[in-house]
């Protein structure tokens, strides 16, 4: 802009509009509505199919077109009865065999009774 003092050829004229400087509310309230507008077009976009169908029928009763028959017969084999393996139980493997337990000392059988000393000279 024309600085008065320095140009010669100004003219002041009091018909221009003056421009004043926007303020930061400006800017806040011109991002709010830029913000609100891209939230309302990400709904309309990504909520268009989640929803149940809309239509509306009018009769309430599906549309046949021949009445109900009976299916065809079963052309495949019913699968053969599987019968499980009988159970068996796997033996006990230890990490680290135990030390065997001790077993209670069996009671002392009673003494017989000595033979007789043999005759001496016999």
């Amino acid at each position: 802009m024309a600085t008065p003092e320095r140009d010669t050829v100004y003219n002041q004229d009091g018909n221009r509009t003056v421009y004043t400087r926007e303020s930061n509310g400006t800017g806040w309230f011109v991002g709010i509505i830029v913000a609100l507008a891209l939230l309302a077009i990400g709904y309309l976009i990504f909520s268009a199919n989640s929803g149940p169908a809309t239509t509306v029928d009018v009769n309430g009763a599906p549309a046949v077109e021949s009445p109900v028959t009976d299916p065809a017969p079963m052309t495949e084999a019913p699968a053969p009865a599987v019968e499980p393996a009988p159970m068996t139980e796997a033996p006990a493997v230890d990490a680290a065999p135990a030390a065997p337990a001790e077993t209670p000392a069996a009671p002392a059988a009673p003494a017989e009774t000595p033979a007789a000393p043999a005759a001496p000279g016999a």
